[in-house]
């Protein structure tokens, strides 16, 4: 049986796996909208954190409303994250979480105009694991047949 510091633990490795979430923003009207954006490396207890433009919708929809969802696609693995969000425009913090691989997308650097992060104060995450696709067809397969209904596998709620 896995304790809560595992699951943080497992969460955090999934997620610096991944690299690429959704995040989800809820525009000025209303409508919900979702953009794949890579996060920094993180590690337990740490926020999420997301280069990004100054001008870009995510940073307009979240100085709107700060509430926000990021979604990790495994192969048989998912990781939904709920907290709420800023945008860090200190020249210090941008610096700090730099890495050169982020050249491909800001040239000038940390220094390039308009570049902020997007920080995710996490508090819950949701997290699913299942058999795997193969498995999965086999259940499916088989529920369809027998009439019973399908596992979809095991999910758990973190408090981060």
């Amino acid at each position: 049986m896995s304790t809560h510091q595992d699951d943080i633990q497992h969460i955090v490795e999934f997620v610096n796996r991944t690299r690429v979430g959704m995040l989800g923003t809820r525009e000025p009207t209303g409508k919900l909208v979702s953009r794949p954006m890579t996060v920094v490396d993180v590690a337990p207890g740490e926020d999420l954190d997301f280069f990004t433009s100054r001008d870009t919708s995510a940073v307009r929809d979240v100085r709107a409303n700060d509430a926000v969802n990021v979604a990790f696609v495994g192969d048989h693995e998912w990781v939904s994250i709920s907290g709420a969000a800023e945008v860090v425009e200190d020249p210090a913090v941008v610096e700090g979480l730099w890495s050169d691989a982020l050249r491909a997308y800001y040239p000038d650097g940390p220094s390039t105009p308009g570049l902020v992060v997007l920080r995710v104060r996490t508090e819950t995450a949701e997290h699913w694991r299942g058999p795997g696709t193969v498995a999965t067809a086999l259940r499916w397969a088989k529920a369809r047949a027998t009439g019973e209904q399908i596992d979809p596998g095991e999910s758990t709620v973190v408090d981060l």
